[in-house]
């Protein structure tokens, strides 16, 4: 059994992708089904909740970077500590190179590709993981396109993913949680790439 800290609640075009921290470790998580299935949009989990939970690794686990597909079973609720909670737990404990204060460069091990609005990293250099906390070293400003929200930093756009309220403006200093995508070949390109999200900030 562990303790896990939700941290983030993301939209899938099938259910949600539930994502938490297991406190007794700092192992960051994809919170799947006891089958290994993705969670439907129902599943009880809320930011900021702690749960008792079983956690075991996914049988049907995606290859690198996506290290974090866990079957779980939820066993008791604890409490809900909330956005502060949440930073206080981050601030506190050590993430190693799942935590980079400073350029969206220097995240996911040096990785990514940026390319304004498309950034991404490739089969050519996979880091060790798929989630992470950033601290940015500048504001994020909010931006709609065709429906889609996006936060623009400096020159590059980030695709935001999560139920959180829409802000405009997200300061720098401010702890943000991002992932990649599945696999695929976005564009076309004959090239399948894991493609850079912002789901949550706290």
């Amino acid at each position: 059994m562990a303790t896990v800290l939700i941290v983030s609640k993301t939209q899938m075009r099938n259910g949600v992708c539930v994502g938490g921290i297991i406190e007794q470790t700092c192992e960051l998580i994809r919170i799947h089904n006891e089958r290994g299935g993705n969670l439907s949009d129902d599943a009880p989990y809320e930011i900021g909740d702690r749960w008792i939970m079983n956690v075991e690794d996914a049988w049907n686990a995606r290859p690198e970077p996506h290290v974090e597909d866990k079957q779980t079973s939820p066993i008791e609720k604890i409490n809900n500590v909330g956005l502060s909670g949440i930073i206080n737990f981050i601030r506190t404990h050590n993430f190693g190179a799942r935590l980079t204060n400073g350029r969206l460069e220097e995240t996911f091990e040096g990785c990514l590709f940026i390319q304004g609005n498309r950034n991404f990293v490739n089969r050519e250099d996979i880091p060790s993981f798929s989630t992470q906390f950033w601290i940015a070293d500048s504001d994020l400003i909010y931006t709609e396109q065709f429906g889609k929200h996006y936060y623009r930093y400096k020159q590059t756009r980030l695709k935001f993913v999560g139920f959180q309220e829409i802000v405009k403006r997200i300061p720098a200093g401010t702890i943000i949680r991002l992932s990649l995508a599945n696999w695929w070949d976005g564009d076309g390109s004959g090239e399948d790439r894991c493609y850079l999200q912002l789901s949550g900030w706290y």
